[in-house]
C-alpha cells in the first residue's frame, strides 16, 4: 500500500516517503496531536493478510520498543487505522553513514568514535536478545549534532532461549522473511555463517561491524567481487589485506581490533560487543595515532603466544619442567611493554592439542606463535624453539639452546632477547638491562620452585597447599631464591581469599614473604602484586594502587595485578575503570577461568547482573570443577530472581568445593531471598557452629544477617570481621547483600572507620 502526501492514518499525516525498511515502507509524517514530525512504518497489505507475518511484525515492534539507548532509533507506538497496521518512530535527520564515506578513509579519531557508538548500541541490543542481522552503513544515520543512530532492526530476531546459552551468544531463531530458507542480510556485510545459511548470533553483528570499520578506515570494503556470488565467495575464502598496508597512520591496535572482528570462525572474534566496545574505548584513551602500525611482514608482530613446550623426555614426572620453561618464557617476553603476550593459563589450554598454528593464533588473536620443546637430563637443559607467523604459517626463526640448569634464567633471557630482535619489537634500556642480567640459581631449589608453580595452576585448595610445600622446600635448599618467596606470598593470599586460613594470619604471612622476595630481588613483579593484594584487603587503598601499578610496570603481562587493581576500583565504585582493568587482564589471558570470574565480579558489583552471567558461564565452561565460578554464577542468577537455576549452581558449587563455606553461604542467601527464612537460619547456625573447628568468615555471617534483616546482629558480626581482618570487608561499600543495612547510621560510621568512605 503506497501512501501519498496528505494521507491520514489516525492522527498522523503522511508528508513524504523515506524509503523501504526490512518490514515495510517508511514515511515522514506529522503527529497532529503533538505537532512533531515522526517516521511512520507501514506493514504491507500482503503481510497484513498473513497471520504469521503479522505476528512477526508485532514481535519486531515489541523487540524494538525494549531497546532504550541513545544510539538506537526510538519506537514511539504501534497502532492500527482502518485495517492498516503501522508503527511510529523517532525521525532521525542527518546523513546516512554510507554517504559520509571518503575514498581515502575517515580520520582515525572519527572511526574510533563511530566504532564506540555502534558497538555500544549493539551491547544494548544483544543484552535484550536482539541481533540486528543487517548492520551496514546505509542503516546508520549520523545526526546534525554528530550522534550515531542505528536504524532498521526490522531484520533482527530474538535469540533462542535454549538453556546453557548466554544472552550474547545464543543462536537466533531461523524464521525466513518470505520464502523458507531465505538468507537475510546484505551480502557485502554478511558474516560467513550468514552466507552459508547457518544459525547466527551476536558475533555475526560484530563481523558486520568489522567490515564497516574496515571500510571507514580504508575507503573500500575488505571483500569484493563482480557479483553477489563473488562477494559471498570472498567472504568465505579470502583474508582481507591488512589495514597497515592501506594506511600508514593507523595505530597497531586498531588494525588488530578490526582483524579480530573479521575472523571467519565466530569463536575467534570478540565474543561480545561489550569486549569490542572496551577495546575501542581503551584505544581512544591511549591516543588513536600515537603508535602507527608497521608495514606488513616480519615487523608487524606485536602480539605473541608461547605454546606449551613439548616434554621430549616422555617422562610424565618431568612435565613440570617443560611447563615451567613455558611459563618462564612467557614471563620474560611479557616484560617487553611493546609486545602483548598471552598469559600462561590460556597458553596451557593447548597442551597436547593438535591444531594448526594459524587456527590457534586466530583463537588467541595473536600475530605469531613461539613453540618448541624442553628436556632436562640430570643438570643439563636443552630447549629448542621456533617462531611462526600466524598469518602465513611461515617459520620466521628457529634455534636450540643447551646449558646447565643453574644457568636456566640466563638461557630464558637469551631466548627472549633473540625473539625481540627477530621481530624488531622496541626494547627499552631497562628491558635490555634485565635481559642481559645473569642470574644463576640453585638447581635443586629451582626444580622445587617449578613444581610449585606447576601445581598452583590447578587453583584448588589441595593444589595450593601442595604448591606451598614445594616453595618451602625450595627455600630450604636456597633461602635466597626470590621467586620462591613470591610463590609463598601467592599461596597465602589464595588461602586467605578461599577461606582456607584466618585472613589476618595468611595475609601477614603473604606480606612477609613478598617483602623478603623484594629484599633479594626488587624486580620480582609477583611480589609487588602480592603486596598490592594484601594492601587491598587491609584497606590501604593508596598503598595498594602504588604496589599494583609497580607490578604492572615491572611486568605488563601481570594479569594478577590487573585483576587486583580492578577489584580495588569496583570496591571504590569506580566501575568503568574496574571493568577496563579486568578486560585488559582477559585480553592477556582469554582462556582463564579465574579471570572470566573476575570480569563477572566487576559487572556484579556494578549491579549489571545480566552482563556478569556471560563471564561466569564461560568460567564454568572452562573449568566446571571450580566452585567459585558456580557460586558466583548462582549469585547473579539469585539477584535476577532466577532462584531454581541459582539453587542448582549453589549445590554444584558445594559439591566440588572441598568443604569451604562459600557455597553454603550462597544457599542461605538464596533461601532468605526466596522467602524460606527458616532454612536460611538453619544454615546460618550451622556456619556459626562450624567456626569452632574450621575457617568460616565473620564477614559472611554479617552479610547473611543483613539478608535476614537482623540489623543489630549484622553490625555485631561486622565488628568481629574488623577484629579478624576479614578479607570481605573491602566489599563493604558495594556489596548488594548489605542493602538492607545501608541506611543505618552505623554503616556510614563503619565506612569512615575503615577509610572506605572517600576511596
Amino acid at each position: 500500500m503506497v501512501m501519498t502526501r496528505g494521507t491520514r492514518l489516525g492522527t498522523y499525516e503522511i508528508l513524504a516517503p523515506l524509503g523501504a525498511g526490512g518490514m515495510g515502507e517508511v514515511y515522514r509524517a506529522k503527529d497532529t496531536r503533538l505537532g512533531r514530525d515522526i517516521a511512520l512504518k507501514v506493514l504491507p497489505e500482503a503481510f497484513a493478510r498473513d497471520a504469521g507475518r503479522l505476528a512477526r511484525f508485532e514481535h519486531e515492534a515489541r523487540t524494538v520498543a525494549g531497546l532504550n539507548h541513545p544510539n538506537i532509533v526510538v519506537l514511539h507506538s504501534v497502532e492500527e487505522d482502518n485495517g492498516v497496521r503501522f508503527l511510529t518512530m523517532e525521525l532521525v535527520e542527518g546523513e546516512r553513514l554510507d554517504r559520509l564515506l571518503s575514498h581515502g578513509g575517515l580520520p582515525v579519531s572519527r572511526v574510533v568514535d563511530l566504532g564506540i557508538a555502534l558497538s555500544d548500541a549493539l551491547v544494548a541490543a544483544h543484552e535484550r536478545g536482539v541481533v540486528h542481522r543487517d548492520l551496514k552503513p546505509a542503516n546508520v544515520m549520523v545526526t546534525r549534532e554528530g550522534r550515531v543512530k542505528v536504524l532498521d532492526f526490522g531484520l533482527a530476531k530474538l535469540e533462542s532461549s535454549e538453556p546453557g546459552l548466554d544472552a550474547t551468544q545464543a543462536a537466533t531463531r531461523v524464521t525466513p522473511l518470505s520464502t523458507p530458507g531465505q538468507v537475510v542480510g546484505t551480502v557485502p556485510y554478511m558474516a560467513p555463517e550468514q552466507v552459508r545459511g547457518d544459525a547466527v548470533d551476536a558475533r555475526t553483528d560484530l563481523f558486520a561491524l568489522g567490515i564497516m570499520l574496515y571500510e571507514l578506515v580504508a575507503g573500500h570494503r575488505p571483500f569484493y567481487g563482480a557479483t553477489p556470488a563473488d562477494v559471498s565467495s570472498a567472504i568465505l575464502r579470502d583474508t582481507p589485506q591488512p589495514l597497515a598496508n592501506v594506511r600508514a597512520d593507523l595505530p597497531a591496535d586498531l588494525d588488530r581490533i578490526v582483524g579480530r572482528c573479521l575472523q571467519k570462525e565466530p569463536r575467534a572474534r570478540f565474543q561480545t560487543a561489550l569486549e569490542l566496545c572496551h577495546e575501542l574505548r581503551r584505544l581512544k584513551q591511549t591516543g588513536e595515532s600515537v603508535t602507527p602500525s608497521p608495514p606488513a611482514g616480519r615487523d608487524d608482530i606485536r602480539s605473541l603466544a608461547v605454546l606449551p613446550l613439548d616434554n621430549v623426555s616422555r617422562d610424565r614426572a618431568q612435565e613440570y619442567f617443560a611447563d615451567g620453561m613455558t611459563e618462564a618464557l612467557i614471563s620474560e617476553l611479557a616484560r617487553l611493554k611493546a609486545l602483548r603476550v598471552i598469559s600462561r593459563t590460556s597458553a596451557m589450554k593447548y597442551k597436547g592439542v593438535q591444531k594448526a598454528l594459524p587456527e590457534i593464533a586466530r583463537e588467541l588473536s595473536v600475530d605469531a606463535i613461539l613453540e618448541g620443546s624442553a628436556l632436562l637430563v640430570g643438570k643439563r637443559v636443552r630447549v629448542t624453539v621456533q617462531l611462526v607467523s600466524a598469518r602465513t604459517d611461515e617459520m620466521l626463526w628457529a634455534d636450540r639452546y643447551d646449558g646447565e640448569i643453574e644457568d636456566v634464567l640466563d638461557l630464558q633471557s637469551r631466548i627472549a632477547a633473540t625473539v625481540a630482535k627477530e621481530i624488531a619489537v622496541q626494547v627499552t634500556p631497562h628491558e635490555v638491562t634485565h635481559l642481559a642480567k645473569r642470574r644463576p640459581v640453585n638447581p635443586e631449589a629451582h626444580v622445587e620452585y617449578l613444581k610449585g608453580r606447576h601445581t598452583a595452576a590447578a587453583a584448588s585448595p589441595q593444589a595450593i597447599e601442595l604448591s606451598l610445600r614445594h616453595f618451602q622446600r625450595a627455600l630450604e635448599l636456597d633461602p635466597k631464591h626470590a621467586p620462591a618467596w613470591a610463590g609463598i606470598a601467592y599461596c597465602h593470599i589464595a588461602r586467605a581469599g578461599r577461606g582456607m586460613a584466618p585472613a589476618a594470619e595468611a595475609n601477614a604471612q603473604a606480606r612477609a614473604a613478598a617483602m623478603q622476595a623484594l629484599e633479594l630481588d626488587d624486580s620480582v613483579a609477583q611480589a609487588y602484586a602480592a603486596l598490592g593484594t594484601v594492601a587491598v584487603w587491609e584497606m590501604d587503598l593508596k598503598g595498594a594502587i602504588r604496589y599494583l601499578e609497580r607490578a604492572i610496570d615491572m611486568d605488563p603481562g601481570s594479569t594478577g595485578a590487573y585483576v587486583a587493581l580492578g577489584r580495588l576500583y569496583y570496591c571504590s565504585e569506580r566501575h568503568r575503570e574496574a571493568q577496563e582493568a579486568m578486560l585488559r587482564a582477559l585480553s592477556l589471558d582469554p582462556l582463564s577461568m579465574l579471570i572470566h570470574t573476575s570480569v563477572g565480579d566487576a559487572y556484579y558489583y556494578a549491579r549489571e547482573y545480566e552482563r556478569s552471567l556471560v563471564y561466569y558461564r564461560k568460567a564454568v565452561e572452562l573449568d566446571p570443577r571450580f566452585d567459585g565460578a558456580h557460586t558466583d554464577l548462582a549469585r547473579s542468577l539469585e539477584a535476577l530472581g532466577r532462584f531454581e537455576e541459582a539453587r542448582g549452581e549453589y549445590e554444584e558449587g558445594r559439591r566440588v568445593s572441598g568443604g569451604i563455606a562459600g557455597p553454603s553461604f550462597g544457599l542461605a542467601h538464596l533461601e532468605a531471598r526466596s522467602g524460606n527464612e527458616a532454612a536460611a537460619r538453619r544454615i546460618l547456625q550451622e556456619l556459626i557452629d562450624a567456626r569452632t573447628h574450621r575457617v568460616v568468615s565473620s564477614w559472611g555471617i554479617a552479610a547473611l544477617h543483613a539478608s535476614l534483616h537482623d540489623v543489630d546482629e549484622a553490625f555485631r558480626w561486622l565488628d568481629v570481621a574488623v577484629e579478624e581482618h576479614a578479607t570481605g570487608l573491602i566489599f563493604l561499600r558495594v556489596h548488594p547483600r548489605l542493602d538492607p543495612i545501608r541506611q543505618d547510621l552505623r554503616y556510614q560510621s563503619l565506612l569512615r572507620r575503615l577509610g572506605l568512605d572517600a576511596a
